[in-house]
């Protein structure tokens, strides 16, 4: 969104704020699948179709959000996007991280 707002939110700025989003997201898909697959490694099948309706419920739940903010600039796009990110920081920090910390007081290993 700040990279929006210092090139402009014309064609130029939003191709290189999508492609930096792109190759992040790259990045993050796969492991997070596999992180998904290893933790319900008991039923993968339920694991993989959890994970992937997730992704597609989220991706349906987001696109109308833009359409219903504006379609005139890119600046809706940035802020859900930027919604999102700040929504997954807190449930890093809220489910992710108290169960790390009592997984390393037990001593196992997931």
């Amino acid at each position: 969104m700040a990279l929006l707002l210092t090139v402009g939110g014309g064609l130029t700025g939003t191709w290189i704020c999508l492609f930096l989003v792109a190759c992040g997201i790259g990045g993050i898909f796969p492991a997070t699948m596999s992180l998904g697959q290893s933790l319900g490694r008991e039923s993968s099948g339920s694991a993989s179709a959890l994970l992937g309706g997730a992704q597609f419920l989220f991706g349906a739940l987001a696109s109308p959000l833009v359409g219903a903010f504006g379609t005139g600039s890119a600046m809706p796009m940035a802020a859900i996007m930027l919604g999102i990110l700040v929504c997954s920081a807190v449930c890093l920090v809220l489910l992710v991280r108290p169960r790390q910390k009592q997984d390393g007081a037990t001593g196992r290993h997931t």
